[in-house]
């Protein structure tokens, strides 16, 4: 499933969709508490960063379970260009050119890499 979270924010999800759903409500606040308090867009890193720290925090305490779902997040920043991001639920964050996650994810893998 894909998402919108602002004019130059997406997201991909591979897992339980509630879990994706609550953290794209999160995302989608964040995003526009940013633009309403700063007046510009929130750069891409910065909400991945918060993300991750967000899934982090479940793994630290007994009270939540983690997050049960990985994400990719693709944006464009003006000053800086092009990015994808891909979340995993230990609070991971990887910036890559090009990636593939979920059941199949292989097979696109060796195709980007291949091309």
């Amino acid at each position: 499933k894909v998402f919108r979270i602002d004019n130059h924010i997406g997201i991909a999800i591979s897992g339980l969709t509630a879990d994706a759903r609550s953290l794209y409500r999160w995302m989608r606040t964040e995003s526009l508490n940013h633009k309403f308090v700063f007046g510009s867009s929130m750069q891409t890193g910065r909400l991945v960063g918060a993300l991750a720290d967000k899934h982090q925090e479940c793994t630290q305490s007994y009270v939540r379970r983690p997050y049960g779902v990985g994400l990719l997040v693709a944006g464009y920043d003006k000053s800086t260009g092009p990015h994808l991001y891909q979340t995993d639920p230990a609070g991971n964050y990887f910036e890559w050119k090009a990636m593939a996650i979920g059941a199949r994810s292989q097979t696109a893998k060796t195709y980007l890499e291949k091309h």
